[in-house]
């Protein structure tokens, strides 16, 4: 839709008078009516009644009033991005994260970018991993926290965080009272875990675990979040192995026991396309691998552009 004639049906929504709603719009009568028939034709309904009376708007007419404004705001946000981008005071970066990594501290990343980069404006959006993957390929996001697999085509990662393992058991489970649990233990129990095209690093993880220890997991539950899979230990009497960290979670009806006779960690990974274009990109890998005490990753250095406090996109 005509962005001109949006506003001009606006002003004539609020003035619902033809002469006044010129007047505020620098026009003359008909090339006001002009419009608001173009408009009509266009959407193919009435929105104002016109009588003797005065003006008044459709019920199509109210439902445009709200349409109209959010489509007004949304072009001029675009246009002030735009407009901010080409004078290089502005910056934008898409972030994904997987949910457990809420629980690793990841705030103090955030606090480092927001210092070092105070113009950058981050959106974040929790994904799973393999979505975060999909969503890089095709340009939707820029970096992502994951678990990737250990061959992820097409994608540059560093690792951020090593974190062991340990297993989810329902709170009055039999094995709740140990210190720690052998795996071997619970070759005979149900388990929950998300299926792999959700979060293939995770799931061989966990499967690979389970093998080393003599037996295949009996897999009766899936779900998607790792908040989501202790929810389902403390109601279903099945187990799971997680992070350590959602310890900090404090989910009622769940014990978290460490792994004894193995070591089985997660790796958690920053994640970005190397032929992403974003100028700012380079720096941020930086910040963030600065960070979290990881070498600089090679292919961002080589990319690397300073950042001026007002950071350029």
């Amino acid at each position: 839709m005509d962005l001109k004639l949006l506003r001009s049906f606006l002003v004539l929504a609020e003035e619902l008078h033809f002469g006044r709603a010129a007047t505020r719009l620098h026009l003359t009568q008909p090339p006001l009516s002009k419009q608001i028939v173009q408009l009509e034709d266009t959407l193919g309904v009435r929105l104002f009644e016109r009588n003797r009376r005065g003006v008044r708007r459709t019920a199509a007419g109210d439902a445009l009033v709200i349409e109209a404004r959010r489509l007004i705001a949304q072009a001029e946000q675009a246009a002030s991005v735009v407009r901010q981008v080409a004078r290089g005071d502005f910056a934008r970066v898409r972030i994904a994260f997987n949910a457990s990594v809420l629980f690793m501290d990841v705030e103090h990343l955030v606090r480092v970018l927001r210092t070092r980069m105070p113009s950058l404006d981050c959106t974040w959006e929790e994904m799973g991993s393999a979505e975060q993957f999909e969503a890089l390929r095709q340009d939707r996001i820029d970096v992502g926290f994951a678990q990737p697999p250990q061959s992820l085509q097409g994608l540059s990662t560093f690792a951020f965080a090593r974190i062991p393992m340990v297993v989810a058991l329902p709170a009055d489970h039999r094995l709740a009272s140990r210190r720690a649990v052998p795996l071997r233990l619970l070759e005979d129990e149900d388990f929950v875990l998300a299926p792999r095209e959700v979060g293939p690093g995770f799931f061989d993880l966990v499967i690979g675990a389970c093998v080393s220890a003599g037996f295949s997991p009996r897999i009766r539950h899936h779900a998607r979040h790792l908040l989501t899979t202790l929810s389902l230990v403390a109601t279903s009497g099945a187990v799971s192995l997680v992070p350590r960290t959602l310890a900090r979670a404090s989910l009622p009806g769940v014990a978290l026991r460490p792994i004894s006779g193995a070591r089985v960690e997660s790796s958690y990974s920053i994640v970005w396309n190397p032929g992403n274009r974003l100028q700012v990109l380079p720096e941020v890998l930086e910040v963030f691998g600065a960070s979290a005490g990881a070498r600089r990753p090679a292919r961002a250095a080589a990319r690397r552009v300073p950042v001026s406090p007002a950071a350029r996109a």
